[in-house]
């Protein structure tokens, strides 16, 4: 993906792909110009066609009414020099004045008449003119979009932006044939639930085996386990499952932390792999049992989809937490917002450009520092860019907290509650509790064979 785009930016900064030129930017830049001229013209030419429209309209009227008024006099001068000739003579002299007064009105009138005519046969003259220019100037603009569109197709990658997921494909499957190979075997609409696990939890009676059978019986057939040595490969393959081995190094700043948490920090790289190929992955911790096929609950609207470690509402969904400073006086409270951890155990991750710069972090900071891989995951997800540091800035969601049930929600609420006791979660996964085995075979008792009490012998928290 990255390589078709990179060679498609070198043909455009070489001239050799079938991007627009510069000239063509150019033009197309004055030709908007060119079009917007046009069109000021065409609007200065009517507004003065207006102009001297109005304004011969306001000479006729000035002039109908001088003609109006001088005929009045005429009537009146008529009306007082009819007994007298010498009146009469002065009445003619002055009726000739008036009369050639009134003709030279009219001839003003009659010009102004034809100024205007001739106005508005030159204004839709310039108008036609420039209608005609900006249609073909419209036209070579439309042809030079319609290029720069096809060059753009061309050009552009399938991960038009951050979020959008990109698909399988023969070029991809030739950079992991082995993984490739199973996943186009398994996977229902390029995802797929995987599980991570080595040795110590292999077996068909130990977690690893019991996550399985648990798989298998709801009907979850695309799911695999990655080994991390041969023995737990031949044993997932023995139970019936997909498996595959990756041998994978634990880092020097990792081996100080605990075998549990070094083996767990490994799966953000391996995850990078199945999302490189296509594909969108469903995450599951060893500790988990899963009583309904889990796809069945994913909105798939965001980068990732994650278990919360939240108990209620409020922890699970966030809550507005503030700070009382006595010591500020009238500004000791401060306002924070407060969301439990996502559970880097149990999520949903689809290819993104987005989804892979978060595992690329995280895998950088856990091979470099001494820190808990669900701590790191978190705060590369929820902490804003600051300074030189950028956020990858994957759009989340949290799963429904009954859906998907961790296993202070259960064992704390849900079995001391009929009404949420008698609803059938997805998941259930066996975080908070050190009895990770014992309580996961007690959820399918109470689950999966309707033994009602078959939780009641554990504590809330653990002793």
């Amino acid at each position: 993906m990255r390589r078709s785009s990179s060679s498609s930016h070198k043909a455009l900064r070489d001239g050799s792909g079938c991007c627009p030129q510069p000239s063509r930017l150019v033009l197309a830049v004055l030709i908007g110009i060119a079009l917007g001229l046009l069109v000021s013209i065409g609007t200065i030419s009517r507004n003065a066609h207006r102009r001297s429209i109005a304004e011969a309209a306001v000479v006729h009227e000035t002039l109908m009414a001088k003609i109006s008024q001088q005929e009045k006099r005429l009537l009146e001068v008529d009306s007082s020099y009819k007994t007298d000739q010498q009146q009469q003579d002065r009445r003619k002299a002055q009726t000739a004045s008036l009369e050639a007064e009134v003709a030279n009105l009219r001839a003003q009138v009659s010009m102004s008449e034809q100024r205007a005519e001739a106005a508005d046969r030159q204004a839709d003259a310039s108008s036609k003119r420039a209608e005609a220019v900006a249609s073909e100037l419209h036209m070579v603009a439309k042809q030079l979009r319609a290029a720069n569109t096809q060059a753009v197709q061309v050009t552009e990658t399938p991960q038009a932006d951050r979020h959008t997921p990109w698909s399988p494909s023969r070029e991809r499957d030739a950079k992991d044939p082995e993984l490739a190979t199973i996943l186009r075997k398994i996977a229902v609409k390029n995802e797929v639930l995987v599980a991570i696990s080595n040795k110590n939890y292999a077996g068909p009676h130990n977690m690893l085996g019991t996550w399985i059978e648990n798989v298998q019986r709801v009907g979850v057939g695309n799911a695999m386990v990655v080994a991390l040595d041969e023995q737990t490969k031949k044993s997932v393959i023995d139970a019936g499952m997909e498996s595959i081995l990756f041998t994978m190094k634990i880092s020097d700043s990792q081996k100080n932390v605990g075998e549990n948490h070094a083996v767990s920090g490994l799966k953000f790289k391996i995850l990078r792999r199945f999302l490189d190929l296509g594909y969108a992955v469903f995450l599951s911790d060893v500790d988990i049992v899963t009583l309904q096929n889990p796809f069945g609950y994913l909105v798939r609207d965001s980068d990732v989809e994650s278990m919360s470690d939240g108990f209620d509402n409020a922890t699970a969904y966030g809550y507005n937490d503030v700070l009382d400073d006595p010591a500020m006086g009238w500004a000791r409270y401060a306002h924070s917002m407060r969301v439990f951890c996502f559970n880097s155990g149990l999520f949903y991750m689809r290819p993104t450009e987005a989804s892979v710069k978060l595992l690329d972090t995280v895998a950088h900071r856990i091979a470099t520092e001494n820190g808990w891989d669900q701590a790191i995951f978190n705060e590369v997800i929820f902490f804003p860019s600051h300074g030189p540091y950028q956020d990858p800035a994957v759009t989340r969601r949290v799963l429904d907290i009954y859906d998907f049930m961790n296993s202070k929600v259960l064992f704390t609420r849900v079995r001391h509650d009929s009404a949420l006791s008698s609803r059938l979660p997805a998941m259930v996964h066996v975080n908070y509790h050190p009895d990770k085995h014992a309580r996961m075979l007690a959820i399918v008792e109470r689950y999966v064979h309707g033994k009602q009490h078959a939780l009641d012998g554990f504590p809330n928290g653990s002793q």
